[in-house]
């Protein structure tokens, strides 16, 4: 999963990361250890669908909430070909983010402080992107509605997600109806030292979401579309 070449600058990533979450807490996993296998190796399950490898090139890559800088960061590293963009509502997480992308030397990568909502209304990133992608922990119905106004037409959305979402999936059928989004077949995936079984949601947007989608602010978790 983890490109050779790539593997040293990792676990370079992971001392940086690690060295800015002691000092603000963008990741409950604060050794190498859980960092490495929680974060990193997380992040990167994706590079083993037909999605994304470290030889895609020229695509537009967009990671919703991006927290602490996961899956933004690692794959960025792994896929230089390919543009990133990184979008947290808290400032203090873009700044840190933005150290650790200058100290890895990430050409490849822009961080914006904002919310997902008005963003998603700037036409310089209204379906703009080839990929959306999302570690947020959120419902399904919820993180389509912030995401899916992002993907182009034919693009796809990404979430992260256990493997125990039944109710989840159910939930938003309505969510995924109106956004048009079509759930392809998950990829599962098991984490290494006993951190268990994950799944990588993927979602191809067929049509141009409606333009009444996100709505407001604060909306799509309050009255989520269900």
């Amino acid at each position: 999963m983890i490109p050779e070449e790539c593997q040293e600058r990792l676990k370079r990533l992971n001392q940086v990361f690690l060295e800015e979450n002691r000092n603000l807490n963008l990741s409950a996993l604060r050794t190498q250890e859980l960092s490495w296998t929680g974060n990193i190796l997380d992040a990167l399950s994706i590079l083993s669908t037909p999605l994304l490898s470290p030889l895609s090139a020229q695509k537009k890559i967009l990671d919703l909430g991006t927290g602490g800088g996961f899956p933004l960061l690692p794959l960025a590293l792994c896929v230089p070909g390919c543009t990133f963009v990184g979008l947290d509502a808290t400032a203090k997480k873009i700044s840190a983010v933005e150290r650790i992308a200058h100290a890895m030397e990430l050409r490849n990568v822009t961080l914006i402080t904002g919310r997902s909502e008005e963003v998603a209304r700037d036409p310089a990133h209204r379906e703009r992107y080839d990929l959306v992608l999302s570690r947020a922990v959120a419902p399904l119905h919820t993180l389509l509605e912030l995401t899916a106004p992002f993907a182009k037409v034919g693009g796809h959305v990404v979430l992260w997600k256990s493997v125990r979402i039944e109710k989840e999936l159910k939930d938003s059928l309505l969510a995924r109806a109106e956004l048009s989004c079509q759930l392809t077949n998950p990829y599962e995936y098991v984490l290494p030292d006993n951190r268990g079984k994950r799944q990588l949601l993927i979602f191809q947007k067929r049509f141009t979401t409606q333009e009444k989608y996100p709505r407001a602010v604060g909306i799509p978790k309050k009255k989520p579309l269900m």
